[in-house]
């Protein structure tokens, strides 16, 4: 599949292809179909999807996974979801509280760049912010293979499960885009264009945050994303959510094209 616009990334502080984010996410992909074949079963997943053989899906291209787990999370729904992570949820959350406290307020951040021709920050922003707004959980889920469920809440926030980074287990945690004063990532002025919020457990402990910075320059949208973490969290798992950054946001630039692109 050929993308509608052009995206160039930089993971960390390396440059990277539009391919080698397409690599990232097919083999997100098809580790996230070889789990919900392994906790459903065949009868589960044929339940589920009862035109597509798991093994047909395992050897399909990335677009039609991407497709099929879509399909798979909204078809399981919210209760399904919770009941499929259920073990791997609770164990995040006491992963989660412990690296906190040892952290001893102590942060990591991870960080990607993306640049796009032709495309407008403030357009894409606004698309972006209405993904909470108006609760458009399949384009929020479609994004990346791993989120699970997001979706937004009656007073804003945004509820997540996802496997972040490179992490052995999904998390469930609340975005509260109304409060930033915990935030150590640092505001870069020249991105007048900013979307933060505070990562939180259901008790309203911060377990990390986001700060999403856009601009235009030159005709060009430059996006900075940065997602912070307890300060314990391993060097390779701050790694594998800079991919992870890469993989949703260049999908949802994709899908905001028809709105954000000018020309």
């Amino acid at each position: 599949m050929v993308d509608p616009i052009e995206i160039r990334a930089i993971v960390g502080a390396e440059k990277v292809s539009r391919e080698q984010v397409r690599a990232w996410e097919s083999r997100r992909a098809a580790a996230v179909l070889g789990k919900f074949a392994a906790r459903l079963g065949r009868r589960g997943m044929a339940e589920l999807m009862p035109d597509r053989a798991i093994d047909e899906l395992l050897g399909a291209p990335l677009d039609v996974q991407r497709s099929a787990l879509t399909t798979l999370k909204i078809r399981l729904g919210h209760a399904g979801v919770y009941a499929m992570l259920r073990r791997e949820l609770a164990l995040s959350e006491r992963m989660a509280r412990m690296g906190v406290a040892v952290s001893r307020g102590r942060t990591k951040h991870a960080a990607t760049c993306l640049e796009v021709p032709n495309y407008s920050a403030e357009r894409f922003a606004t698309w972006f912010d209405n993904l909470t707004a108006t609760n458009a959980e399949t384009d929020m889920i479609d994004a990346c293979p791993d989120h699970y469920l997001l979706r937004g809440l009656p007073d804003g926030r945004l509820e997540v499960v996802e496997t972040t980074g490179g992490s052995p287990a999904a998390a469930r945690f609340l975005v509260d885009y109304s409060g930033t004063e915990n935030l150590t990532i640092p505001i870069d002025p020249s991105y007048p264009i900013q979307i933060a919020g505070q990562a939180l457990l259901d008790d309203g402990l911060v377990i990390g945050g986001v700060r999403h910075q856009f601009r235009d320059r030159d005709g060009t949208l430059e996006a900075l994303l940065t997602v912070e973490f307890p300060g314990t969290l391993p060097a390779r798992l701050i790694r594998q959510h800079q991919w992870h950054l890469a993989c949703e946001f260049s999908n949802w630039m994709i899908a905001a094209a028809p709105v954000a692109a000018t020309s």
